[in-house]
């Protein structure tokens, strides 16, 4: 039996990336509106959210609810009329740090995440707004990428 209602919470495509002779687990990040599990540890960070919450938001999706959107997820080194899929790196299966950067104007989260020991990997901030708060995370090394997401609460 098949469901009509599309599920927005999605198994995830595992890959092995080489960046700066460094082997990183990452997975495949779906380009816009379908989350895969992964996602949901990335937007815990800034949101200081448990993931059950985040999890029930996305599932509100199937209701027609938009309490949480993802815009975006694009490469930036691909040509405009090519598709390429943003990786990102998986935060539980990889060595992980952070330094925390201080928050001006309406910055309520902002983060340089360091992956198997390659600096500055990726950057995560978060902007609050009056109605809603938009998370974007950053690829830095290899190649440059952007996931932007828009979260009302």
């Amino acid at each position: 039996m098949s469901s009509s209602i599309p599920e927005y919470l999605r198994q995830s495509v595992k890959v092995k990336e080489t960046v700066d002779g460094v082997e990183i687990n990452s997975f495949k990040v779906p380009p816009h509106k379908f989350f895969v599990n992964e996602e949901i540890t990335y937007l815990t960070l800034p949101l200081n959210v448990d993931e059950k919450v985040l999890i029930n938001k996305i599932n509100e999706l199937k209701l027609g609810r938009k309490t949480i959107e993802k815009l975006y997820a694009i490469r930036l080194d691909a040509e405009p009329w090519q598709y390429n899929e943003l990786e990102l790196p998986d935060l539980l299966n990889n060595e992980v740090d952070g330094t925390s950067m201080e928050g001006k104007g309406n910055v309520v989260y902002s983060a340089y995440i360091h992956v198997n020991g390659i600096k500055n990997f990726l950057k995560i901030i978060a902007f609050k707004y009056v109605s809603y708060v938009e998370v974007d995370i950053v690829r830095l090394a290899g190649y440059r990428g952007i996931v932007r997401y828009l979260i009302h609460f």
